[in-house]
């Protein structure tokens, strides 16, 4: 999650490029943010096979709550802040159901 940060807090120094060729018409993140929903999606599937992650969760809703993340916090000067908050974001993201105990 820290490599995402830091790739979101790239795209927000390109603002100006990226906001002209969305005005053209084009979609600069299509591709992007389609590989970037696949490589949550397996990691949220796998965590939740495992039991480790809950099992409702939705890659979109992970991926805004990564770009808020990044907006909030991504600048160099801010990372202890953003670790902080991807802390507060994979809490949130556990299976806290308790267990069943093995006899």
């Amino acid at each position: 999650m820290d490599c995402v940060i830091d790739y979101l807090a790239t795209k927000r120094g390109m603002a100006d490029s990226l906001r002209a060729v969305i005005a053209s018409g084009g979609n600069p993140f299509a591709e992007s943010r389609d590989r970037l929903r696949l490589a949550v999606a397996t990691l949220l599937e796998a965590g939740a096979a495992a039991g480790t992650l809950r099992s409702d969760l939705d890659p979109d809703d992970v991926l805004v709550s990564l770009s808020g993340t990044s907006l909030a916090a991504g600048e160099p000067a801010q990372r202890v802040q953003a670790g902080r908050l991807l802390d507060l974001l994979m809490d949130g993201l556990r299976d806290q159901r308790p267990r069943k105990r093995k006899p």
